[in-house]
């Protein structure tokens, strides 16, 4: 094992000739350190004396092992040149040959995309046609009518749309949410409606079955006129008992107060206590009574 070492370190090294001034330079090299190593002070006549001396030799010694790297590489330079200049124009004729194949395949590539491109386009238009366009078809629908497009929009088969699958299964569910949303805000429009034309409904019963209970008064014949007299002022007394009494007089509403019965004794609400008094008033019920 020990032969072997000292065998592998006693090999020739490659092109040891040529870097015997570099050996030499390497040498001097540690002379020079152990030399020059020191700065001297260059405010003194000796230091400065000696550091031009410390100067001139470094620079010499620089110089001159620049000189043999370019010497030693010279032929090594000159062969690489050589070969650069070579491969250079067997590459450029490789070129050549390579150059119409590379031609006519970008040909057939950019045809290809150039179709997928035109492939694509038309599928964003279908897609645009078949799914998109459920949005303006559903403008002015009503819940029932909406609930009809939302069936079909979940039935839209996306696997047909190949390059732009995952666009089209995006896009049906965007359209779903919408036409859904819409669906939500037409049934809460359709209830308010609702609502509110059956409060109308109720005050339009309420208004009618009023006018059907309160009498008419008969026309009073009209009398000429005469002058007015000068009426005497009358007395604070007097005014004061006439007011009393007519706070006393109650109000001749019997339908308002059929209903507030209906609705206080019976525990009716003012829907059903108009029904009540409507099917009376066409004599549907004849006889009600109350007992609190």
């Amino acid at each position: 094992m020990g032969n072997a070492a000292e065998q592998l370190q006693n090999a020739p090294q490659p092109y040891a000739a040529e870097l015997v001034e570099l050996d030499n330079a390497e040498q001097k090299l540690a002379e020079l350190r152990e030399k020059y190593g020191t700065v001297p002070d260059y405010s003194t006549k000796e230091g400065y004396k000696a550091g031009k001396q410390a100067i001139q030799a470094l620079t010499k010694m620089r110089t001159g092992t620049d000189k043999a790297r370019l010497a030693i590489t010279k032929p090594h330079r000159d062969f690489i040149e050589m070969v650069n200049q070579r491969a250079k124009g067997l590459v450029g004729e490789v070129e050549q040959l390579e150059a119409p194949h590379r031609e006519a395949k970008r040909e057939v590539d950019e045809a290809e995309q150039r179709a997928k491109e035109a492939r694509i386009a038309q599928l964003r238009e279908r897609l645009e046609n078949e799914v998109t366009s459920y949005l303006d078809t559903a403008e002015g629908l009503d819940s029932t009518g909406l609930a009809g497009l939302i069936d079909e929009a979940e039935a839209i088969d996306t696997e047909g749309y190949f390059d732009i699958t995952k666009d089209a299964e995006d896009e049906k569910a965007r359209v779903l949410a919408t036409l859904r949303e819409r669906h939500a805000a037409a049934l809460e429009r359709e209830r308010l409606a609702a609502e509110r034309e059956e409060i109308e409904r109720e005050r339009a019963e309420l208004e009618r079955l009023r006018a059907a209970q309160t009498p008419a008064e008969p026309a009073q014949p009209t009398e000429p006129s005469n002058p007015a007299e000068p009426s005497e002022p009358a007395d604070l007394d007097d005014w004061a008992g006439l007011g009393s009494a007519l706070q006393d007089v109650p109000a001749a509403d019997p339908f308002g107060e059929a209903l507030e019965d209906l609705q206080a004794v019976a525990g009716l609400d003012a829907s059903q206590a108009v029904d009540v008094l409507s099917a009376i008033q066409r004599s549907d019920i004849r006889h009600v009574s109350l007992q609190q």
